[in-house]
């Protein structure tokens, strides 16, 4: 079981930016998922994302003192152990409620915060909110715990049901030190995000002029890339290097931390530690590994043909906010009920923030905000890939819409699965694409079609260098860049000289490790729906439907692909069988044996 209270009603589902260099053109791919709204209608408002500053769907944000919540604690455990069932199952329902009012806040100041993170206030506030959070549900799962070894076991059983209290039984409470890591790691991960915003100051000097990353990253670096390459690529990586030796030793401390911690938890590593206790997974390291193996063929293709077909070239037209959102609604409510009704809400209940501000959180992520009932987006713009993050996002919005809450103290949200929602409607929104980017159509689908790709690809690729890391704790920060970049030239060959430095920016390996390869699996599932919307548009849908109608809490996820009917990645040539059909839509001069390669 999870140590410390279970977070999955303030997940966030959210991907940082990436960025690689290869021999060919040095280029920021966009990996953020976001989600917006619309209103549309003839004399209707135009559609507005809410301003968190104040509330976030309707919730005020309050510093909550946690004073009362441990006296509570106190006296449910006096009354349990007294016997007196009916006075203790009356205080627990007090203390869950609390527990759900601190769920809450955390959501709330999170997306306050995503929205500005140089904000010291929010800064302070979302680090005391995850710390108390953290806190007060071991207290109360330990007490629990107890209560299940006393005279009224059996009362409470009926109470929380069979599920709930077997959890309570196999509790293992946060010890003394654990707790310590926690506070610790959070402090850390915050760090982290202040290094990588103070990281637009930080220059490189090349012809007697100071270059930032936006200047690398924009028009001034394309010119230069092309009237002499390699100047380009020693400012690039010049400027990555300085970033690198900033954060690098954070993640050393965070390694260390995290080994800690999973060894007072009685495993050997924390990649260990994660897979069972964080993400419940079904799958084995044995079937992690072999689908490296597999997927390194498939990311060989792509890269030949992506950087050899010129689809360098191909690109998404970009939209206004309005017109992001307007798109949404439309196409959501031809996708089925459940898309049509979530947009509907959003756009009458201000269910988002969006926005490019300099103080704004990377990326995107999905919240439920548990006393408003209700999901919540926080949304960076970056340009042409914010339809692809808006629909992928949206599908996170539907399926928390749509799946009953469970509780909060005791059940297990499996992300490789609730990844299928999202990535599924990225795949599926594909097929308005002929209307919606009228011109562009081919090429949007390429780039659409060529992220989930990326997602199967660079879930390996992360996955692969973190399982590594946790393996092997004691690498010093050469050591994690030649890792890094060893392990990045496996799947792509076209970076054989990369120097490893842009793992940094991937704020997964900070604040969410081992989570990355939820991108694969559920992106070879998301592959298997969007394949199907090509040939029988409502058989898609319905696969998907049955994703969310499963649900994430409490499930697996090879078993539930099994039952929607989908090939598992587990199954021999799966990987294979599912991608082949993207990488042909991809590109038009496909040239990979693919029979050869797998026996091999």
């Amino acid at each position: 079981m999870k140590y410390g209270c279970n977070h999955h009603t303030a997940k966030q589902h959210h991907k940082a930016d990436t960025l690689r260099r290869t021999i060919l053109i040095s280029a920021v791919l966009f990996l953020a998922f976001a989600c917006a709204f619309a209103l549309t209608g003839c004399g209707e408002k135009e559609p507005v994302a809410a301003d968190p500053s104040k509330s976030v769907a309707g919730v005020e944000y309050y510093h909550y003192d946690t004073a009362d919540f441990y006296k509570s604690c106190d006296q449910l455990e006096k009354l349990a152990a007294k016997g007196d069932a009916d006075k203790a199952i009356k205080k627990y329902d007090e203390l869950y409620a609390d527990i759900e009012e601190l769920d809450t806040l955390y959501s709330v100041i999170y997306v306050m915060y995503s929205t500005d993170v140089t904000n010291d206030y929010y800064t302070k506030e979302q680090l005391y909110s995850a710390e108390e959070y953290q806190k007060c549900g071991d207290r109360l799962c330990e007490v629990c715990k107890g209560i299940t070894e006393g005279p009224c076991a059996e009362a409470f059983r009926k109470h929380v049901g069979d599920a709930a209290f077997e959890e309570f039984v196999d509790y293992d409470v946060l010890t003394k030190r654990q707790k310590e890591l926690i506070k610790e790691e959070n402090a850390l991960v915050d760090e982290y995000y202040d290094v990588i915003d103070a990281s637009e100051k930080i220059t490189y000097s090349y012809n007697d002029e100071d270059w930032t990353f936006d200047m690398i990253t924009g028009k001034e670096g394309q010119e230069l890339s092309v009237s002499d390459y390699d100047d380009y690529v020693d400012v690039y990586d010049g400027l990555l290097e300085k970033i690198n030796a900033k954060a690098g030793p954070i993640y050393l401390k965070l390694v260390d931390i995290r080994t800690e911690f999973a060894k007072e938890a009685g495993y050997d590593n924390y990649a260990d530690y994660a897979d069972a206790e964080e993400y419940n997974r079904d799958y084995t390291e044995a079937d992690v590994e072999r689908l490296h193996k597999d997927v390194k063929k498939i990311a060989k293709a792509y890269f030949d043909n992506y950087y050899s077909s010129g689809e360098l070239n191909s690109y998404i037209p970009e939209m206004t906010e309005k017109k992001l959102l307007d798109n949404l609604l439309k196409y959501s409510e031809l996708v089925d009920d459940m898309a049509g009704d979530s947009a509907q809400q959003m756009v009458s209940e201000k269910l988002i923030t969006m926005g490019d501000g300099a103080g704004r959180q990377e990326g995107a992520f999905t919240t439920y905000i548990r006393k408003a009932g209700c999901p919540f987006i926080s949304m960076s713009l970056s340009g042409e890939q914010d339809f692809v993050t808006l629909s992928h996002e949206f599908g996170h919005f539907v399926e928390y819409n749509n799946e009953q809450q469970q509780n909060i103290l005791t059940d297990k949200d499996n992300i490789d699965l609730a990844e299928i929602a999202s990535n599924g409607l990225q795949g599926l929104m594909t097929c308005f694409y002929d209307d919606i980017f009228k011109g562009q159509a081919d090429s949007a689908k390429k780039i659409t079609v060529g992220s989930l790709l990326e997602n199967v690809i660079d879930g390996c690729i992360e996955d692969e260098f973190q399982r590594a890391v946790y393996k092997d704790p004691d690498m010093d920060l050469d050591d994690l860049n030649k890792l890094y970049a060893d392990t990045y030239a496996q799947y792509n060959t076209w970076a054989a000289d990369d120097p490893g430095y842009a793992w940094v920016f991937i704020s997964h390996n900070f604040e969410s490790p081992m989570y990355y390869i939820s991108y694969t699996v559920s992106a070879l599932a998301a592959l298997q729906i969007w394949n199907q919307s090509n040939t029988n548009f409502g058989k898609a849908v319905k696969t998907w439907e049955k994703f969310i109608a499963h649900g994430t809490y409490n499930q697996t996820y090879l078993d539930i692909v099994g039952k929607c009917g989908l090939v598992k990645f587990t199954e021999k040539g799966a990987v294979k069988k599912i991608c082949k059909p993207a990488l042909d839509a991809t590109s038009n001069e496909l040239d990979f044996d693919f029979d050869h390669d797998f026996k091999n």
